[in-house]
């Protein structure tokens, strides 16, 4: 089940090591990606601060939204269908279903780059002329543009995608007029949308934000507005925590998918090299990384990013004290509506039971002393 006609010739005769790390591999995605982009997306679903109910926090929760459809409907299907020895048993309807999956993850994950990427550009150079902050409006929008736009990319293989008499799920290319036009609709369909794009984007808006911070630094330097070196220092650290965890995100993203784009875009190329185990051995590893990417983006929250931790914190703690206070409240609930006279009555029997107890504890230490007397 792969993006390519050549899936399966690839990984034919893998390397045993090579199956060792997938299967450790894909379980340890599925767990830490579906634990960390939950809590992501409850921590944006359910935050009380204005910071993650921006359209940055938005963008966000789609990247998060859009790993946990790989790691729920793409990742098991895909582990059962190579451990399966490339033979599909879902059927020709998951066949379609599933394998544009992982396409819409990564064309979704790219665009969503593309608007965290925006929203800062506009915020960091345009603040003074379009307005500081982007629209909720406006971002949601760009969410729907995103995901409308990735869907429509998959239509032409939800269409090719077929299953062969030797039960793989694959790509036919003979639903093409010819093999340049298949060529064609796979770099402008796939590879173009799910890096080229987003990398010129980003390096668009990477660069103007850095030039803008230095103008502005030199600038304000010069009018005296630092008047001191401690300010100038908080300043810098200030525009350095801006772009950090947008650098992240895109290092993190341009190192799990740009060596598997390349790969396949030398197969479509040159098909020789299909004869190579080299290139079957680095397809099968740049899949890894690929699969890897899903489970990424919330460790980068975490690590680069202090007000998500403190606020990830706060919100389990949160959750914590509402589950304790919902105890005592079912308690305090249980006993007020238990009758009075009920009460009363329990009370009294708890006494009555007390003074029997007593007059028993009493009435054996008596006979034990007369024993000792006698």
């Amino acid at each position: 089940m792969n993006n390519t006609t050549t899936g399966d010739e690839l990984l034919w005769n893998e390397h045993i090591a090579v199956r060792v790390v997938r299967l450790v591999l894909y379980p340890s995605v599925f767990i830490i990606g579906v634990i960390g982009n939950l809590s992501v997306c409850g921590l944006i679903l359910y935050a009380k601060t204005k910071k993650f109910r921006s359209s940055k926090g938005y963008f966000i929760l789609n990247l998060a939204l859009s790993d946990l459809l790989v790691l729920f409907m793409y990742l098991p299907f895909d582990l059962a269908y190579l451990e399966n020895y490339f033979v599909w048993p879902f059927g020709l309807v998951l066949c379609k279903l599933i394998s544009v999956t992982s396409s819409l993850s990564v064309t979704v994950s790219g665009s969503m780059l593309i608007c965290i990427g925006y929203e800062r550009y506009k915020s960091i150079v345009l603040g003074k002329t379009l307005g500081r902050r982007l629209s909720k409006k406006k971002a949601l929008a760009m969410v729907a543009f995103s995901w409308i736009y990735s869907c429509l990319l998959q239509v032409p293989f939800v269409y090719a995608l077929t299953i062969e008499a030797n039960g793989s799920c694959k790509i036919d290319v003979d639903w093409w007029p010819s093999e340049l036009t298949f060529n064609l609709t796979y770099i402008m369909a796939l590879i173009a949308p799910q890096f080229m794009i987003p990398a010129l984007c980003l390096i668009v808006f990477y660069v103007g934000i850095v030039f803008h911070l230095r103008k502005a630094h030199k600038l304000n330097s010069k009018q005296g507005i630092y008047t001191s070196v401690n300010v100038a220092e908080k300043r810098e650290q200030q525009n350095r925590k801006t772009t950090k965890l947008l650098t992240g995100l895109v290092l993190v993203y341009a190192f799990c998918i740009l060596p598997n784009k390349l790969i396949l875009l030398n197969i479509l190329i040159n098909r020789k090299v299909l004869s190579s185990s080299l290139t079957r051995e680095l397809y099968e590893f740049t899949r890894l990384l690929t699969t890897a990417n899903s489970c990424l983006n919330p460790i980068l929250y975490t690590t680069l990013s202090r007000s998500f931790r403190m606020d990830l914190k706060r919100m389990l703690s949160r959750s914590r004290s509402d589950a304790s206070s919902s105890f005592s409240n079912r308690y305090l609930r249980t006993s007020r509506e238990t009758p009075r006279s009920q009460r009363k009555s329990n009370a009294l029997n708890y006494h009555v039971r007390l003074e029997e107890a007593i007059e028993k504890l009493a009435s054996g230490q008596i006979e034990s002393l007369k024993e000792s007397r006698v």
